[in-house]
């Protein structure tokens, strides 16, 4: 019968058969007195049989590793490595070191799931002996602490840093997307109409502004009321965005308006696809109390090559579905030259 550590640090007895035949003549383990051992150690320690097995540890690991909650999961949390000692496997380990004296420096290593780089840490395995016949008994490993510890700190930073740029990624994508839609926001709209601007005329490119409006958006929220209305617009939004293109930019811009920045495209390009999305918008079905309900938009268009900024494409677009709205909506209308 041999003794086990529990994670509150006392001592259970099991009823384990701890000789095994490691290819060495060895003494029963239970005569070791383990608990006396892991008491007079001030390190962090694990007691093994011969075998690898874990038949006990001391307070002062636990302490430094919280997670511990019985000896059997020690050995699924380290891996051994040993230039010295030539082998990788605990049940081995007693072979070698059961031949000499003395204690010996080893790594082991912390295995971490989905970890980029394992850290070791620096310990010494020595050889239990029987004190009547100094027959092989047990494996002691004693854990350098303080690299333990700094080793866990390192890890506890490296975590913590991880966790600050999904943070930091997180708040950069919220920054620049509408809530609501989860499509491009005004201010990323505004900075990436800026950047075709300039690069129109570098690359030779045109791109194209479109400003749609959903038509009597106002009526649809106060008849059927806002979450129907909210609705309305994530569903007019999904719309927008499956006709686009990868390259292309749609964001909304605010309240029931969207804005679509097409890049590299010709004005009948443009076309082609104002005459498709406005095809599609007429098909979306807005689940209410009713039933469903039906929408319509109107859109204007302007090419960046026949206006003199950002601002004025935009001021051209808009003036063009105000007046494709005067028009009788549902429909789309290219800014003037």
């Amino acid at each position: 019968m041999s003794t086990l550590v529990s994670s509150s640090g006392s001592f259970e007895s099991t009823d384990e058969n701890n000789s095994e035949n490691t290819g060495i003549q060895q003494a029963d383990i239970s005569k070791l007195g383990i608990a006396s051992i892991l008491a007079n150690v001030t390190e962090a320690a694990v007691i093994t049989n011969l075998s690898g097995k874990v038949v006990g540890y001391n307070r002062q690991l636990k302490d430094v590793m919280p997670h511990i909650h019985d000896a059997n999961c020690i050995t699924d949390l380290f891996t051994l490595s040993s230039n010295l000692l030539n082998t990788t496997c605990l049940t081995n380990i007693g072979d070698i070191v059961g031949r000499r004296s003395g204690s010996f420096p080893i790594q082991l290593t912390r295995i971490h799931a989905g970890a980029e780089s394992q850290p070791s840490i620096p310990s010494f395995v020595s050889m239990l002996r029987a004190p009547d016949t100094r027959l092989p008994a047990a494996l002691l490993y004693k854990l350098d602490e303080h690299i333990l510890r700094f080793s866990m700190r390192l890890r506890q930073i490296h975590i913590a840093k991880k966790e600050h740029a999904r943070y930091a990624r997180q708040a950069t994508l919220d920054a620049v997307t509408d809530p609501l839609t989860g499509l491009k926001n005004r201010r990323f709209v505004q900075s990436f109409m800026d950047l075709q601007w300039h690069g129109q005329f570098r690359k030779g490119e045109d791109p194209v502004l479109i400003l749609f409006d959903i038509d009597h958006f106002k009526q649809i929220n106060n008849t059927h009321g806002h979450p129907v209305g909210d609705e309305a617009i994530k569903v007019f939004a999904d719309c927008l965005l499956s006709q686009a293109r990868p390259t292309d930019v749609v964001g909304r811009w605010g309240g029931e308006e969207f804005i679509v920045l097409l890049t590299n495209c010709s004005c009948e390009q443009a076309r082609v696809y104002l005459e498709r999305v406005m095809t599609h918008i007429r098909l979306l079905k807005v689940p209410c109390d009713q039933g469903h309900i039906s929408m319509t938009a109107s859109a204007g268009y302007c090419a960046f090559s026949q206006a003199k900024s950002v601002e004025h494409s935009f001021t051209q677009a808009d003036t063009a579905l105000y007046a494709a709205k005067s028009n009788g909506r549902d429909r789309y209308k290219k800014a003037s030259a």
